[in-house]
């Protein structure tokens, strides 16, 4: 029978062998004995591999895991108790309050109302409550935004994970944000497409459901602060907008309509774009049908519906016109909260509109009214016969405190309320008004110069920079390089005295962060003001207001000692708690005896240089520098008596030259003369009465006076006749030598006089200055002959042990150009 048939009787293969004699049967059996044991050491393998790399995912996700928890512990703040506070009423009147003082330095006094400036919720800023608005338009926007919104606990998983995976897959943004993660995106504008502002923001929605704890809270918030376009922040300023209703009276239609705008508020507004926001509005529809929100008659008719738009789309009407002061009040209060909260400033603004806040200024009404009424006067203001007038600002600091008594933001009578405030939002080229608070004080502060220390009026290099008038006077003082303005002093002396040590004077101390340190603009050029011109000449790349540049100015009028500046004491909620103390801290910025001597020859300005024109100095102590830059496009003077502490702009809006106003009397500084003559006028009357006396510019204790050469700086002799003023100095800095500048090499008379310079203290109210034409008072003390030094306990300025040349930040230290010793009149 041939091999491997079938047996005919039970249809089964016949045992057979191969030709070797072996068994098939037992061929197959230890085959697949073979494949049994490869295959188990294959799986063996694989469970092996696969529980290593589960092991490994295990370690790696604990691992990833505790650097998360880490993260977030050390760098995601998930504190939402500031929002609480946006969650309370909103639909308060906030009023704002100035102190009737008994005693201003220490603010003891009583709160009297602004009756005129309360700041209340109008249409723009309305906040409506959630059963105030209409299911439908609750509806509307939690069915296209986040549907699942009642059931989440803050973060919609479903859709974070898919918008994770699209991330993942090469799409360039998240998406998935549920409403309390866009009401938190809303509240602090953190809106930077970043992994870690992402987990922040899940962070923070889970931890802010916990804190609110209700979901009609929520999307109350979010309904209140969500923009819908047209400059409306909140339904209720968008149903005033849109259709000239209130929010409770929105129709199906028009619920849909606002629903529809937030993913793109301008392609989807309905005023802009209405066919957008048609396809947009049936999205909505289809929406709150699919997720029966609304029935079939409902979703047809409004799908076949008209939306009626308001003709006239207007911003809601401003509340009463509020003051220029009232005005920087606002502005402050929003920043104050948004520091405090981590607010946005549109989130800030509404709560300063709505919140009910008590807000304590340190407005002073009569310096306020005085500017009021001043600044509202066409002809109070230096004019041009034809074209448009310059604009002009002013304002007004108590010195001792830094207290912001009144602002004048523009002139002519304020019609509208927040408009630009020329005096705290603009910001213009200080010119040599800069000089005092960037150049000389910190260089007095730092020993670098003293009240006589002598620099060459000469170019810096390069024929740069020019004084105005082009006039080069050799050797000059620095009481004569601050009196006449000179730029190339200042050039030199910032030159010596260093960039980075200006910059932080005058930004860092004295809080002028108007000035750039390095900035990127958007076209890529780094710009910054550490140079030269800038902090010299005033040159800046933006400019400073007149509110950092007069703040800045109280070092020298507080005895070396800035309290920044402020309009607003504290701020209290609806129930009378204290959510903001801006009462300040003072810090000393220089000696008071360094501030004593920088009023002095800022008094010099006023008494016979760049401001002598002024007229309140014949009453009353004055310092101050004017300050005119290259182009003439800005004119500042900034000034302080005893009492008050001012500054003023005038230039026109868009920059351009000042032709034909003048430049002896400039129209800053009469104007700053005349707000001031009206607010001494009271003090004159009552020192006239007998019932006060006039305070006085008194030198601080440790200063010492004696007579100068002004081209040496050293003390004064008889060969220098017509050269000779009187200089302030500490015990320490006061000269110790003679001038040899003008020595006759044939008098040798010093060396056998014994009589000293008289050094008392000099009447202070008045500047000392022998080409002053003004009455000082004083005479100035002119020295036979060189003698001793006058006498001080201190340490002797060994930094003047030989006959000094002028300085001269060029490195050149010869005599060329000498002046005789005629006296030299300065244009």
């Amino acid at each position: 029978m041939p091999q491997n048939k079938k047996n005919p009787v039970n249809g089964k293969k016949s045992k057979t062998k191969n030709k070797n004699g072996t068994d098939w049967g037992k061929e197959t059996l230890h085959g697949a004995k073979i494949v049994g044991f490869v295959t188990g050491k294959v799986i063996t393998y694989i469970l092996n591999a696969v529980m290593t790399l589960l092991l490994i995912g295990l370690i790696t996700a604990t691992v990833v895991g505790i650097a998360f928890i880490v993260y977030i512990n050390n760098y995601i703040d998930v504190d939402m108790s500031n929002f609480e506070a946006l969650a309370e009423s909103q639909n308060m009147t906030t009023k704002l309050y100035y102190m009737q003082y008994e005693d201003r330095a220490n603010r003891i006094g009583t709160p009297v109302e602004i009756e005129d400036q309360q700041l209340f919720s109008n249409e723009n800023r309305m906040w409506v409550s959630y059963d105030e608005m209409p299911t439908h338009l609750v509806e509307a926007f939690v069915s296209i935004e986040d549907e699942r919104f009642w059931t989440h606990d803050g973060v919609d998983w479903k859709r974070t994970l898919g918008a994770a995976y699209t991330m993942f897959t090469g799409s360039d943004h998240f998406g998935g944000s549920t409403i309390t993660q866009q009401l938190i995106k809303n509240i602090t504008q953190e809106n930077d497409v970043t992994v870690q502002r992402k987990v922040k923001e899940i962070i923070s929605a889970l931890e802010l459901e916990k804190t609110i704890n209700s979901k009609e809270k929520i999307i109350e918030m979010y309904l209140n602060t969500i923009y819908l376009s047209e400059h409306c922040y909140g339904v209720q300023a968008a149903a005033t907008a849109y259709f000239n209703k209130d929010v409770s009276e929105l129709t199906l239609v028009e619920c849909a309509a606002l629903a529809s705008i937030p993913k793109y508020p301008t392609k989807y507004d309905p005023y802009l774009n209405p066919d957008e926001n048609k396809k947009r509005r049936d999205t909505v529809l289809m929406k709150m049908h699919e997720l029966e929100k609304i029935n079939d008659q409902e979703y047809q008719e409004a799908l076949n519906a008209e939306l009626v738009i308001n003709e006239k789309i207007q911003q809601a009407a401003q509340s009463a016109t509020t003051s220029w002061y009232t005005d920087a009040v606002i502005e402050d209060a929003i920043d104050l909260l948004m520091q405090k909260y981590g607010w946005s400033e549109q989130i800030a603004t509404q709560k300063v509109y709505t919140g009910g806040y008590h807000i304590y200024t340190v407005m002073d009404p009569f310096v306020q009214d005085t500017l009021d009424e001043y600044f509202k006067n066409p002809d109070n203001f230096a004019k041009i016969n034809n074209g448009v007038q310059p604009e002009a600002s002013m304002v007004i600091i108590d010195p001792d405190t830094g207290d912001i008594l009144g602002i004048a933001g523009g002139r002519g009578e304020k019609t509208k309320s927040r408009v630009l405030n020329y005096a705290t939002q603009t910001t213009r080229s200080p010119g040599s008004s800069i000089k005092p608070v960037a150049v000389y004080g910190p260089a007095l502060e730092s020993g670098l110069i003293t009240y006589s220390t002598v620099y060459k009026d000469s170019y810096f290099k390069n024929k740069w920079p020019v004084n105005y008038p082009a006039s080069y006077e050799g050797n000059i003082t620095i009481n004569e390089a601050i009196r006449e303005s000179k730029n190339t002093v200042a050039v030199k002396v910032l030159n010596d005295l260093g960039l980075e040590n200006s910059y932080k004077f005058v930004h860092d101390q004295l809080g002028m962060h108007s000035v750039i340190y390095e900035r990127t603009t958007t076209s890529g050029e780094v710009i910054t003001d550490l140079n030269l011109s800038a902090l010299a000449l005033g040159g800046m790349n933006y400019g400073v207001t007149v509110r950092e540049l007069t703040s800045a100015y109280q070092v020298f009028a507080n005895k070396g000692i800035y309290s920044g500046n402020r309009t607003i004491i504290k701020i209290l909620d609806n129930a009378g708690n204290v959510i903001i103390d801006n009462s300040g801290s003072d810090s000393i910025v220089m000696s008071e005896q360094n501030a004593s001597i920088m009023t002095r020859l800022l008094q010099n300005v006023v008494a016979s240089g760049t401001a002598s024109k002024m007229k309140l100095d014949a009453k009353v102590n004055v310092a101050g520098k004017t300050g005119t830059t290259s182009s003439d496009n800005d004119r500042w003077f900034v000034g302080y008596s005893p009492y008050y502490l001012g500054g003023v702009w005038f230039g026109y809006s868009m920059p351009m030259a000042l032709t034909g106003f003048s430049e002896t009397a400039p129209p800053s500084l009469m104007i700053w003369d005349d707000v001031m003559a009206i607010l001494h006028q009271p003090i004159f009357d009552s020192v006239e009465a007998g019932n006060e006396k006039l305070e006085k510019f008194e030198l601080a204790d440790g200063i010492v006076s004696c007579t100068v050469c002004k081209r040496s700086g050293l003390l004064m002799t008889k060969k220098c006749t017509g050269n000779g003023e009187t200089g302030y100095f500490t015990k320490s800095t006061v000269p110790k030598k003679y001038c040899t500048y003008h020595k006759d090499e044939s008098d040798d008379s010093s060396v056998t006089s014994t009589k000293k310079p008289d050094t008392s203290s000099v009447d202070t109210t008045k500047p000392v200055n022998d080409t002053s034409t003004k009455d000082t008072t004083t005479i100035p003390i002119i020295i036979d002959d060189p003698v001793d030094p006058p006498e001080t306990s201190d340490t002797a300025d060994t930094s003047q042990t030989t006959d000094p040349p002028a300085v001269d930040s060029t490195g050149d230290t010869s005599n060329e150009d000498k002046p005789d010793d005629t006296t030299i009149t300065i244009g």
